[in-house]
């Protein structure tokens, strides 16, 4: 009679296999249905076409509000990962009294609801009179991207060598200066996976900005829940397989300038 252990190579390689498929079964069904020739969702069937993709460039609408996407995952990202690295500096090597609210402050946005705290926003901006929708729209996104730089570079600064930073300050470096040379380059990997999550997150939010957007300021995930909602042509199924492209190409861009697989095995 077999022991259960035996078995559990052959179940993990069901279960591996049955969620890959629960992923990418859908987004090969949207990939063809965006190819369809016909003017109702279905699977092309005799022919594909890319009217779909090119009726996306005379849609205004989509073309604004997937820059709009663009601007603000990047800049919401960037200073995320500003203050992640602030703040992870903070949880590893500080002792204060404050040290366990901060962790759980800078981890927050992971365990409350997008839609609570895209309402909570809301709100405030509403009852204080900063109707700014793009910018309260950054200020969230940036709260809500802020926990993957944090939590990455907190793992990578746990494993960092003090005493080469010590080495540099004996020779002469200021302590922020050390920090700069010596220690930031080593937190490259954990940093750029940080800053990588924390722009598509940000890029393909709707929970949060269906709160916060408006006729002033529009993401392109808004403005695709807004159009499917009156409207059931393929054409959200090419800007949905646009918005997968623009993550992919981030990942492979990440991964050929910086190597992240390479830096990460260093």
């Amino acid at each position: 009679m077999r022991r259960a252990h035996e078995f559990h190579p052959w179940l993990l390689g069901i279960w591996t296999t049955a969620v890959m498929m629960f992923i990418i079964v859908p987004l090969i069904f949207v990939f063809l249905v965006s190819l369809t020739p016909l003017n109702h969702i279905s699977l092309p069937v005799n022919d594909i076409s890319a009217k779909w993709y090119l009726k996306l460039m005379d849609h205004p609408a989509f073309l604004h509000a997937a820059w709009n996407s663009l601007w603000l995952s990047i800049s919401a990202s960037a200073l995320s990962c500003v203050m992640g690295v602030m703040a992870a500096v903070a949880s590893v090597r500080g002792q204060f009294a404050l040290l366990q609210p901060l962790r759980l402050f800078a981890t927050s946005p992971l365990f409350i609801p997008m839609v609570m705290s895209g309402l909570a926003i809301l709100v405030f901006s509403a009852n204080t009179g900063f109707q700014n929708q793009g910018l309260r729209t950054f200020v969230a996104h940036t709260c809500l991207t802020l926990p993957y730089v944090f939590r990455t570079v907190s793992a990578s600064l746990s494993g960092f060598d003090m005493n080469q930073e010590l080495a540099a300050r004996n020779l002469g470096a200021s302590e922020v200066k050390a920090f700069v040379l010596v220690t930031l380059p080593q937190l490259g990997p954990g940093l750029l996976a940080g800053g990588l999550f924390a722009f598509i997150v940000s890029f393909d939010n709707v929970g949060m900005s269906i709160f916060l957007t408006g006729s002033k300021f529009q993401t392109l995930p808004v403005e695709l829940f807004v159009y499917a909602s009156y409207n059931s042509d393929p054409m959200i199924a090419a800007a949905s397989v646009t918005m997968i492209f623009v993550s992919i190409l981030a990942i492979a861009l990440v991964e050929k300038y910086f190597g992240i697989q390479k830096l990460m095995r260093n």
